[in-house]
């Protein structure tokens, strides 16, 4: 009796410290639209993360989409000829930015003296081993891929001719399924490359590849 009630005690910390770790490295996506004083779109405009650089730029279409930590505090647009529009991160989905008349240009140089970091995060971050598995880490390490009831979707999703969303998936070369990446241990991936759509995705073949393709590269 009394060790079943340790063991029990011993699983419910091991769950508990599982649910945090978990819930640490979770991210929200967040997504908005960067305007001028008229309303008017902004492309390639710079986004900031507790004034870090990342990858991410708007579109022609002004809008952004990223994946930003839940203890992120700053979120931050930068445009050379407009300057940079700064919001207190506090777990929001959408933040929308419009500069104002008042508005000025800044260059580089002044941005850095702001504390901001022009150097991105380094882009192959390949310690995939606190993850539990593939799926989730491409779910909460790529802002256009979104994973839900193991379902995987690149980009908007399923493509025009059958309905169909699941993406190419191809490990060391070799095409896969969705359910064979489960017995892949994540400490055994070396890189994931994941190509949206278009003609680099179309050179893989098939409609499928219409929907986007995953590349995974296993450790030797």
């Amino acid at each position: 009796m009394i060790y079943r009630f340790f063991f029990g005690i011993s699983l419910l910390i091991a769950f508990s410290n599982t649910v945090i770790a978990q819930e640490s490295r979770s991210k929200i996506r967040v997504s908005g639209i960067v305007t001028d004083v008229n309303g008017n779109p902004l492309k390639r405009v710079m986004i900031f993360i507790d004034k870090i650089k990342t990858r991410v730029k708007t579109n022609k279409k002004g809008i952004y989409t990223i994946k930003m930590n839940q203890d992120s505090k700053l979120l931050t647009v930068y445009s050379p000829n407009l300057g940079i529009l700064s919001v207190e991160y506090k777990g929001q989905s959408k933040v929308d930015f419009m500069y104002t008349q008042e508005s000025i240009p800044i260059n580089e140089e002044k941005l850095l003296q702001l504390g901001f970091t022009l150097d991105p995060a380094p882009k192959n971050d390949n310690n995939y081993s606190d993850f539990s598995s593939i799926l989730e880490i491409l779910d909460k390490r790529f802002y256009n891929v979104r994973v839900t009831n193991g379902v995987i979707k690149i980009g908007k999703g399923a493509n025009q001719f059958g309905g169909d969303s699941t993406p190419l998936i191809f490990v060391d070369n070799q095409r896969v399924n969705v359910g064979e990446l489960g017995t892949i241990a994540t400490s055994d991936v070396k890189s994931i490359r994941v190509i949206s759509k278009g003609s680099e995705a179309a050179e893989y073949g098939g409609l499928q590849a219409a929907n986007g393709v995953i590349l995974i590269t296993l450790k030797q």
